[in-house]
């Protein structure tokens, strides 16, 4: 590999590192779980210095690609794992504590894009998409109902229990990293069919979530419409 230092780009040294680290854990060459080299090793494979790869990894776990464990070495990020929490759920309760709740997929099709489909998404209209409904429960009560609309050229392998997918999961099955995410946040009124989905009156107001969520290029991997019944629940959001 040509020595690092000797490109002349327009882009930081320490973004190309992260850029070249990144390509070798999408193309698989570092699985989910396994450790990276550590910086000296990363620093003489590369032929750079050890600060610029320490500022890309610290990039990276920003960027939740990547955890850093003392003593311990430098960790790719594994989204199918338990122990990795989606980063994009709000909800809390007043305590504090996260609240991610139990999905239930009701339907999974495939369908084609529709004009403000196609728009949200930065497709063409008529575009493969699958659409799948679920409803997320807490505490043996339904807090929310959503419809999440996928590009299916970006996954083209599904898991079993696709239903129930988590997006880092699923993207990272198809060597896709999960990048940044956009929300809008209003109120709505209960329709029929989401006052029979929560149990409230038609004509409830409910928190409408209106998500779309990136890759690490900007492509747009996901747009959920949910509408939510907050009850003794609350929605944080807290910015780094």
């Amino acid at each position: 590999m040509p020595d690092l230092e000797t490109r002349l780009a327009a882009r930081p040294l320490y973004l190309q590192v992260r850029d070249v680290l990144v390509q070798r854990i999408v193309v698989g060459h570092w699985k989910p779980g396994s450790t990276l080299p550590n910086e000296t090793q990363l620093a003489q494979q590369l032929g750079i210095s050890i600060g610029t790869v320490r500022k890309a990894l610290d990039l990276m776990e920003v960027e939740r690609i990547v955890t850093r464990r003392q003593g311990r070495g430098t960790f790719v990020n594994d989204y199918a794992s338990a122990e990795t929490t989606f980063p994009f759920s709000m909800f809390h309760n007043f305590e504090g504590q996260r609240i991610s709740g139990h999905k239930r997929g009701r339907s999974i099709s495939r369908v084609q894009a529709s004009g403000e489909e196609a728009a949200r998404l930065g497709l063409r209209r008529g575009d493969e998409l699958i659409r799948v409904e679920r409803v997320r429960d807490h505490q043996n009560e339904t807090f929310m109902t959503e419809v999440c609309l996928l590009p299916a050229k970006f996954f083209t392998r599904l898991p079993e229990d696709f239903g129930s997918y988590r997006l880092s999961a699923l993207a990272q099955l198809n060597s896709i990293l999960v990048g940044r995410a956009d929300e809008r946040v209003d109120i709505a009124l209960a329709s029929a069919q989401c006052a029979a989905d929560l149990g409230v009156p038609e004509g409830t107001p409910l928190l409408r979530l209106d998500r779309v969520i990136f890759s690490d290029h900007e492509d747009a991997l996901e747009w959920r419409v949910a509408f939510c019944y907050m009850r003794n629940e609350r929605y944080l959001v807290r910015f780094n």
